[in-house]
């Protein structure tokens, strides 16, 4: 599969909706930013690009959390911008990796749940939700920068949107009254229908705040684990240094892979959910 100019406008315009309705924009004033742990985990306005440089504050009241968010999408929108052109039709080297990426997607997570016809129409959706979350969640471990994902107005974000997909797919796609109908287990008494509907109904909001806390204590906590072994160097003793340096390298090797598995488990739950409220239960 050739990824053409034409799919690389479509990530373009998701990740814009995506970094839209994240309310990360707006600085965290009232966070409580007391120690040196989470004054480096907690949202705010300052950066420091190196120790002993002077701190770059953000304008116009944007976080770094927000910023963090507009770069991530100013960096994919450059790459398949600057990577994907027209009239190329051998790919070459960054193109092959985001074709990889795209792929991946395809055959690992959109095409075995949705099918290959309906996943068609998916595959620009999910493909920019797994790269805008793995660039977010490896561009904060760069010890300047600050984990967007590690903000639970990003994460509620990203699954507020998710759940209106739900809703809003579901319902266009079985109707209003079958798309309830479908919570409805068949072969079951009244009332015992009822109340697997009500439970079925509620399981939805639940699904969208497990996707949102997930995301978020993930990588809050692996940052914080890394920071934690630094600091118990000036805690205790430097001579401990020998002892947290190397566990905190292997808490950040760790963190390496868990970015990745959380913007692929975030994205395949998404395409599950979606596909399960989309779809007639007998077909699902």
């Amino acid at each position: 599969m050739r990824v053409r100019l034409h799919y690389s406008i479509k990530i373009i315009v998701v990740l814009i909706l995506i970094m839209v309705v994240s309310p990360a924009f707006a600085n965290d004033e009232g966070d409580d930013v007391s120690g040196t742990l989470f004054h480096h985990v907690l949202n705010g306005n300052e950066i420091t690009l190196f120790p002993g440089t002077p701190v770059i504050i953000l304008p116009y009241g944007i976080s770094v959390h927000g910023f963090m968010l507009f770069l991530s999408v100013v960096i994919i929108a450059g790459l398949f911008l600057f990577s994907i052109k027209k009239g190329v039709r051998k790919p070459r080297g960054m193109a092959v990796f985001l074709e990889s990426i795209v792929i991946f997607v395809r055959d690992d997570i959109v095409y075995p749940i949705m099918g290959r016809e309906k996943g068609e129409g998916w595959l620009a959706f999910f493909s920019t939700l797994f790269i805008f979350l793995s660039t977010i969640n490896l561009l904060g471990l760069i010890p300047a920068f600050k984990t967007a994902t590690g903000n639970i107005n990003v994460t509620s974000a990203l699954a507020i949107m998710v759940f209106l997909l739900m809703f809003i797919i579901g319902i266009k796609n079985l109707g209003l009254f079958r798309f309830f109908k479908n919570l409805y287990p068949e072969g079951v008494s009244p009332g015992i229908g009822i109340f697997v509907t009500f439970l079925e109904f509620f399981g939805l909001f639940t699904k969208s705040i497990v996707l949102s806390l997930r995301l978020f204590a993930n990588m809050f906590a692996g940052h914080l684990a890394i920071l934690s072994f630094l600091v118990l160097i000036f805690v205790i003793n430097p001579f401990f240094g020998f002892v947290a340096v190397p566990f905190a390298v292997f808490t950040y090797t760790l963190e390496v892979l868990v970015a990745l598995l959380q913007a692929f488990v975030f994205t395949l739950l998404s395409c599950i959910f979606i596909m399960m409220t989309s779809t007639p239960e007998g077909e699902q």
